[in-house]
């Protein structure tokens, strides 16, 4: 955006765009003060499963990927945040905030690695009680028990409503990768792997996924 504004806009408008982008990229780590507390709770209770699942890998890779790689994440963050803006008070080991911050969203990959699988793991599962319930279904019907059918399809409803949410997070995941991998490498500040353009395109893309989601999910 800022970009496009130098060619077509005032020369004030894109320093003023940027300099509201760096504002709002430094909120987000005071946001994240808050986030520590939120990955230990689904550490400890193993909420971030998103319920009980057959397969007990994804309750495993929420708890030990997902949560564990999180709380590992914002400390790091809260100490790169604290070396941008006061380094004094930053042990000096730890002052340079842009490799601090590198090894944070290391964490943050496997994050997304683990979110990525265990998507896939329900993805699976939901198939398969989708093509079980199919089958249930079917002599429902032909033994015209018009109730049973009834509560099926509601269930079968609500499971491929799951599935449309569980490929929907997927697309995120995937959104999420290359900035993720891009902040992890050591040299981001200086030589990104990605321009700008490309890759606040994914983050605003996945915003936007992030959203229809969230209306899916309200939906019927």
């Amino acid at each position: 955006m800022s970009k496009s504004s130098n060619e077509h806009l005032s020369q004030n408008i894109s320093p003023s765009l940027r300099k509201l982008y760096g504002e709002i990229s430094m909120t987000r780590y005071v946001l994240r003060f808050y986030g520590f507390l939120q990955s230990l709770e689904g550490y400890r209770s193993g909420s971030w499963a998103g319920g009980k699942w057959d397969n007990a890998l994804i309750g495993r890779i929420a708890k030990y990927v997902m949560a564990g790689g999180m709380l590992c994440y914002y400390p790091l963050e809260h100490i790169a945040y604290a070396g941008w803006k006061m380094p004094g008070m930053v042990p000096r080991g730890l002052r340079d905030a842009n490799r601090v911050s590198a090894i944070s969203c290391i964490f943050w990959t496997s994050y997304i690695v683990g979110d990525f699988w265990v998507s896939c793991l329900k993805w699976k599962e939901l198939r398969t009680k989708l093509g079980d319930l199919g089958g249930m279904l079917k002599g429902k019907k032909r033994s015209d028990d018009k109730d049973a059918v009834s509560d099926l399809l509601k269930e079968e409803t609500a499971l491929r409503k799951k599935i449309r949410l569980v490929k929907l997070q997927l697309v995120r995941c995937l959104l999420f990768i290359l900035p993720a991998i891009n902040w992890s490498l050591p040299n981001w500040a200086t030589n990104p792997l990605l321009d700008e353009l490309p890759l606040n395109g994914l983050m605003l893309v996945e915003a936007y996924t992030s959203v229809y989601q969230t209306l899916c999910s309200m939906g019927s």
